[in-house]
């Protein structure tokens, strides 16, 4: 993503991306990512047009998680 920043431009922030599997929480996913589950508001803030209830994902969904 760096090699696309324009000059004098600052770098888009990294992220990465998962896709939900069956059993998956936002905590899970969080914990993993980040080592602490509490996290998960990261993930849920940065996918809000996805996750409607952070209590209800779907396996299929693709998050991303920012750095």
């Amino acid at each position: 993503a760096a090699a696309f920043a324009a000059p004098g431009m600052p770098a888009p922030p990294r992220m990465s991306v998962v896709t939900v599997q069956p059993g998956s929480t936002l905590w899970a996913i969080s914990r993993e990512r980040y080592g602490e589950g509490i996290l998960y508001v990261r993930v849920f803030e940065a996918n809000r047009d996805r996750i409607r209830d952070p209590d209800l994902i779907y396996p299929g969904q693709v998050f991303e998680l920012p750095e």
